[in-house]
């Protein structure tokens, strides 16, 4: 069962995302996924038999410039070519999905490894979050429930009521007291803090974790 967090904002693991778009729900109108990929397959290799009916609205890259008013911000679609993903990648996808395709789902996919950029994903899952409260109720989730979806919730709580990462952690495990983001992330919610609850590409904190970042990937490369 998800934990309320705050008004329309709702945290949980895959287990609950998925009795929402099976069964619908009164309570939760959007849906953010944190999990490895954005397909819906995850779904039904996370449980065999399990089928969610979907309609896409759009999937976005790294890179591609956004011409749609939707929930991601100008700064971050002027800016994500210059950020430190992949070119090509999925940033993340948007569909109308579950029973009646009533409810508006958001997929970012990202691992819950400490080496994962988290900084570069933060604009466009923290805009989706403050759209969705307005225009209803929002559960966000991963796997479990304790890193990923904790992570966007506390950098959420850090933005919207100006919380240091600390408090806004501590505040989040007032509602759920499990939740423990890896300790990769905690670093760059820290750095999320240090940039005025922003993500500043112009700012040293920034360009040092894209060199960083950057470095990681050309020695995975090299090595592959």
């Amino acid at each position: 069962m998800p934990y309320l967090v705050r008004e329309n904002l709702f945290i949980g693991n895959i287990g609950d995302a998925a009795e929402v778009l099976q069964n619908g729900s009164s309570d939760i109108t959007h849906i953010l996924s944190m999990l490895s990929t954005a397909s819906i397959s995850i779904f039904s290799e996370w449980r065999s038999g399990l089928t969610i009916p979907t309609k896409e609205i759009k999937t976005h890259y790294v890179g591609a410039s956004e011409t749609e008013d939707d929930s991601a911000s100008e700064d971050e679609s002027t800016e994500l070519s210059s950020s430190a993903m992949s070119p090509g990648k999925v940033l993340y996808s948007l569909e109308y999905a579950g029973k009646d395709l009533k409810v508006v789902r958001m997929a970012v996919p990202m691992r819950d490894m400490e080496s994962e950029n988290l900084l570069d994903h933060l604009d466009v899952c923290l805009n989706f979050i403050d759209e969705s409260r307005k225009k209803g109720s929002v559960l966000v989730h991963c796997f479990a429930g304790v890193s990923r979806s904790a992570t966007i919730i506390t950098a959420y709580l850090m933005r919207s009521e100006h919380l240091s990462q600390e408090d806004a952690l501590l505040s989040l495990r007032q509602s759920c007291e499990f939740v423990c983001p890896n300790d990769g992330f905690l670093d760059q919610l820290k750095m999320f803090e240090e940039m005025g609850f922003k993500v500043d590409r112009s700012c040293s904190i920034y360009k040092r974790f894209r060199l960083k970042v950057l470095g990681k990937l050309s020695s995975f490369s090299f090595y592959a």
